[in-house]
């Protein structure tokens, strides 16, 4: 089973303007660009980064209270997913850092092309605006917590140490999928006070000399289905009517969705039912149809959610979390929609894996629904 938690506030730090806020920008940057002015015909290069705060918010809080209640489950993994925008100058290896922030922040209401620019929130400098007292700690931090290190700029936010996360890169799209578990398990034992994420590179990185160019990752307030989320993933697979159905032998075989209607609302629940038949079944005389006999799919069968017009990837394969369960009627999927964007088309894709996953056959044949408000 997925859900999915969307932000409710976001901005950057740059070390470069230390007193900027981008509070409502569309777009959140992760850069480590190189800039310099000449001196007795040299250019003497300075190097400044930028650092990512997001927070769930109340989020957090339902999250804490479904899982205490069982509606989400206590073996979850949670995700963290930032769509890319734009690189440039990247390195092909690198490697991106999240960690718990561990003060209070406000968002502010800045763009990063203000002209003077946004002084209300969040900053390098500042925590909550442009005012003394209101700074990020820069030593003497609290318990367990620390900031700072690897800048040339004092500031940048400040982070518990003890649960971070990582997502190494290698030849590989910049889209952002971390695993956050640590951190979210950390907020629901209320270990941590939740203050959100900040997403930075590594120390050796920051700290470096040489630039590692720009990442751009469309943030809260763009106007586009690329919001950044929260996956929280749990196995809830039914799998206690597979003795009644036999699982399909044939290599061709057919499947269908027997309940799929055109249109859900966005704060419903709905369970997917799945027929499939061989594609030439064997000549008999029946009084039914085919779709209504005992096969059923082999356990190690996925699902996976698209957006029709973008073909992005809603909900991905997982072998624990979208496996196809069976009751006493057959295959179905259970899905909570309240975890999509609302009015959007989306599509089913199914996976079917055999011999131990060395054979695989993926269905992604126009099985589309719509989510509306």
């Amino acid at each position: 089973m997925y859900q999915l938690f969307y932000p409710k506030r976001d901005t950057t730090l740059y070390e470069q303007y230390k007193t900027k806020n981008t509070g409502i920008d569309p777009i959140l940057e992760l850069t480590k660009i190189a800039s310099g002015s000449p001196a007795n015909g040299i250019i003497a290069l300075n190097t400044y980064n930028t650092r990512i705060l997001i927070d769930f918010g109340d989020q957090i809080t339902t999250i804490s209270a479904s899982v205490s209640s069982g509606d989400i489950g206590a073996n979850s993994k949670f995700y963290l997913n930032l769509r890319a925008i734009d690189s440039a100058d990247i390195p092909i290896t690198y490697s991106l850092e999240a960690y718990a922030v561990s003060q209070s922040w406000v968002n502010g209401t800045g763009n990063e092309a203000d002209i003077p620019i946004t002084t209300n929130g969040a900053s390098w400098q500042y925590r909550t605006s442009e005012a003394v007292g209101t700074e990020w700690l820069t030593s003497g931090y609290a318990n367990g917590s620390t900031g700072s290190s690897g800048v040339t700029t004092v500031g940048g936010g400040t982070w518990y140490t003890g649960s971070g996360a990582s997502q190494s890169f290698n030849y590989q799209t910049p889209d952002i999928r971390m695993d956050v578990t640590n951190i979210v398990r950390e907020w629901i034992s209320g270990s941590f006070v939740n203050n959100g994420f900040i997403i930075k590179r590594p120390v050796a990185e920051e700290s470096s000399a040489d630039p590692y160019g720009s990442l751009k990752f469309f943030g809260k307030d763009t106007h586009t289905i690329y919001v950044p989320r929260l996956e929280a993933a749990w196995d809830n697979t039914n799998l206690s009517g597979t003795a009644s159905f036999t699982e399909i032998s044939s290599d061709t075989y057919v499947l269908n969705f027997k309940n799929i209607r055109n249109e859900y609302q966005a704060d419903g629940r709905a369970k997917f039912r799945v027929a499939v038949r061989p594609e030439y079944p064997t000549k008999a005389y029946v009084t039914s149809s085919w779709y209504l006999t005992d096969n059923r799919l082999p356990t190690s069968s996925f699902y996976s959610i698209k957006d029709t017009v973008t073909n992005e990837t809603i909900i991905p394969y997982d072998t624990d979390a979208t496996r196809i369960s069976c009751d006493s009627n057959g295959n179905y999927i259970d899905l909570r929609l309240n975890a999509f964007q609302p009015d959007r088309y989306y599509k089913f894709a199914l996976k079917v894996e055999r011999d131990g996953g060395n054979e695989i056959q993926i269905h992604d044949d126009g099985f589309y629904f719509k989510v509306a408000k």
